[in-house]
């Protein structure tokens, strides 16, 4: 969505609810809806720790998946 003035930002308002509006990478101004916010930075942490996690895979530093479910069912009582 592009926006080129205040009544256009008024009517997203109206349309979408809460609006969140953040400059990228690139310098580019974006309008969003605060759910479509949280969508997106809830992707974007998924993504993040699953790259760490294959990281950690590739240098060895993982543990046994019996392992591991055996922590945390001891942790949360399953």
């Amino acid at each position: 969505m592009q926006l080129t003035n205040i009544q256009e930002i008024e009517t997203a308002i109206n349309e979408y609810g809460e609006i969140v509006i953040i400059k990228n990478n690139k310098n580019d101004v974006i309008v969003m809806s605060m759910e479509e916010y949280k969508k997106n930075n809830m992707k974007t942490d998924i993504i993040k720790k699953l790259k760490k996690s294959e990281e950690e895979i590739e240098n060895g530093e993982g543990i046994e998946s019996d392992i591991a479910f055996k922590e945390l069912r001891q942790k949360y009582g399953y």
